[in-house]
C-alpha cells in the first residue's frame, strides 16, 4: 500500500502542476495578442499639418484602412519620427 502511494502521489502532483502551467501560459499568449489602439491624425491638407482625431485603430495590418467617423470619412494616420502624419493605420477587427 505504501509503495502505491509513494508512486501515485508524485505522478498526481506532476500532472496537476503541468496542467496549471499550460493554462497559465495560454492566458499569457492571449493577452499578448491583443491589439492596442493608437492616437490618429488626419492630414490637413498635407502630411506635415496634422489634426488629432479619435479613432479605434492600430498599426497592425488588418487589411482595412483606418477611417474617421465623420459624415465624410477621411483616412487616419499615425505620426512618424519627423512628426509627419503619414504612417498607415488599420481598423481593429475583433
Amino acid at each position: 500500500m505504501k509503495t502505491i502511494v509513494k508512486v501515485i502521489l508524485p505522478v498526481l502532483a506532476f500532472t496537476l502542476a503541468s496542467a496549471a502551467a499550460v493554462s497559465t501560459n495560454e492566458a499569457k499568449i492571449k493577452e499578448s495578442k491583443k491589439v492596442v489602439a493608437v492616437l490618429g491624425y488626419i492630414q490637413n491638407p498635407s502630411p506635415q499639418d496634422c489634426d488629432e482625431v479619435e479613432v479605434n485603430c492600430s498599426e497592425v495590418n488588418s487589411g482595412q484602412a483606418c477611417m474617421t467617423a465623420e459624415a465624410s470619412p477621411r483616412q487616419a494616420f499615425a505620426k512618424d519620427e519627423a512628426n509627419a502624419c503619414n504612417v498607415n493605420l488599420y481598423k481593429i477587427i475583433d
